[in-house]
């Protein structure tokens, strides 16, 4: 297998390459462009991007132009009167803004959690103001897919070579050295939320060569989850099996499959019954921990919250235990105390909503059997 190193160019070409055509051609290539120049973290590999702004500039050009160029329709979709999912996210982000104001620590909670929750939004309004068309969120969600694909190669190397291991108390674990898949936690999470993307684009695409495509990322995303060693990410992969079974419309054949292809992965690789075996009551009652401790943070008088990142120093402060949640619900309740948590609840209830509505539509339209209606 070719060393990961080989390929730290291959970001950057690509970077400018996809803000190019969206100058020229599809606005779509400016979201792209952003997330493989922040996501890549290519100005760790290439100073010369800190040095210039290119971020900046990339964000806020690209901002700009979709802005300009979507016409009236990003009046509409930005507008919260038809858009219950833009409202809900506007009032987080108000939530979020008061947190902040009541943080421990301004400053830890500017670089932990602010600063990079600013591109995330930057990134949401560059995908929703420049994809018009079908053919637009297909582009973009096979770019998306590939991105990861180039993402999980590191540690995928690493595992398969045993090189380039990180120890830990239960073993070697194989991650990034940078950026998301960094952590074996944050990797396992990730792989979770990628596999599905594959999975359907497996399933929905009816070019060979796509599938077989999408056949080997999906290959490569479970290899990089049974590195990670995760439990988390293994307890994960058993549930997201379950309900990709218990929502489908072939619960038979889904169901031969996924045991199919979990006995492959249990039966090649001994990491994945390992991990699995190290799944106890202490790991289940350590999760359950961080839902409690972010609860009892506002009973302790944090209505709105410690702030938006300072889980950590509210965790060391009141249970002398310096430890991320483990858990996004105690996580959201502990950084933005009750009125953060409801518009949590909110926003996350009405994309479930739209999904329900849209996958609807789709089946009118006789696409059942498309990427989309599966992401649905």
């Amino acid at each position: 297998m070719p060393d990961p190193e080989t390929f730290r160019i291959i970001p950057l070409c690509l970077f400018g390459i996809f803000f190019a055509i969206g100058v020229i051609w599809r606005p779509v290539f400016f979201p792209i462009s952003y997330m493989t120049l922040w996501l890549t973290k290519l100005a760790n590999y290439y100073p010369f991007i800190t040095q210039f702004k290119v971020e900046l500039l990339v964000a806020f050009g690209g901002l700009l132009f979709v802005f300009f160029e979507s016409g009236n329709r990003a009046g509409i979709y930005l507008s919260t009167k038809n858009n219950l999912v833009q409202k809900y996210l506007l009032i987080l982000l108000g939530c979020m803004l008061l947190s902040y104001l009541f943080a421990w620590d301004r400053q830890f909670s500017w670089d932990v959690k602010i600063y990079d929750f600013t591109k995330v939004i930057i990134l949401y309004l560059l995908i929703s103001l420049s994809i018009e068309t079908e053919r637009d969120l297909s582009v973009f969600i096979w770019f998306f897919v590939l991105f990861y694909a180039y993402l999980a190669y590191e540690p995928v190397y690493g595992f398969i070579t045993g090189t380039a291991g990180h120890e830990e108390m239960y073993g070697q674990t194989y991650i990034s050295d940078s950026g998301l898949l960094s952590g074996h936690v944050a990797l396992a999470n990730n792989m979770n939320q990628m596999i599905p993307f594959a999975l359907f684009l497996l399933l929905g695409s009816r070019n060979k060569y796509l599938k077989i495509l999408s056949a080997a990322i999906l290959i490569l995303f479970l290899v990089c989850l049974i590195g990670s060693k995760s439990r988390g990410g293994v307890a994960g992969f058993l549930m997201l099996g379950g309900l990709v079974v218990y929502f489908s419309k072939k619960r038979m054949l889904y169901g031969i499959g996924a045991v199919v292809i979990g006995v492959i992965m249990f039966v090649s690789s001994g990491d994945m019954g390992d991990t699995l075996g190290r799944i106890d009551s202490t790991s289940a009652h350590g999760r359950f921990a961080g839902l409690t401790n972010g609860l009892e943070m506002i009973l302790k008088g944090n209505i709105f919250g410690v702030g938006p990142g300072c889980y950590l120093l509210a965790r060391s402060h009141y249970f002398s235990y310096y430890m991320e949640s483990h858990n996004i619900y105690g996580q959201v309740m502990g950084d933005l105390g009750i009125p953060g948590s409801i518009a949590a609840f909110f926003l996350v209830r009405q994309i479930f909503i739209n999904l329900i509505q849209s996958r609807k539509q789709v089946e009118k339209d006789g696409k059942n059997n498309s990427p989309l209606y599966f992401f649905c």
